[in-house]
């Protein structure tokens, strides 16, 4: 079973000490129909559709920091990270390495 993993921090805090890893609803039965949802982009606003419905459902109180597909199982995984196009926020200039 693959799910789908947001690691999240609220947003104007510091990423450290809010982060919290929310997992999606629904689970795939392999790694390439989790990517695909995870990779889906249906809107013009450059964002992909499941981390846009995360944060629109968390009132945009909190931003991603990684996503990924993961079986607890294997231990298998893939991640992605957002780009900033127009620099990385605030909070998070100085932090590197996050892991879900």
């Amino acid at each position: 079973m693959y799910k789908i993993l947001v690691l999240a921090y609220l947003m104007g805090s510091s990423p450290i000490d809010t982060q919290q890893t929310f997992q999606m609803e629904k689970t795939y039965d392999t790694m390439s129909e989790c990517k695909q949802e995870l990779l889906l982009e249906t809107k013009d606003n450059g964002t992909y559709d499941v981390l846009w419905e995360f944060v629109e459902d968390g009132d945009f109180k909190w931003d991603w920091i990684l996503a990924g597909c993961k079986n607890d199982e294997t231990g298998e995984e893939f991640t992605i990270e957002p780009s900033y196009p127009n620099g990385k926020p605030k909070e998070l200039e100085n932090i590197q390495g996050f892991e879900i």
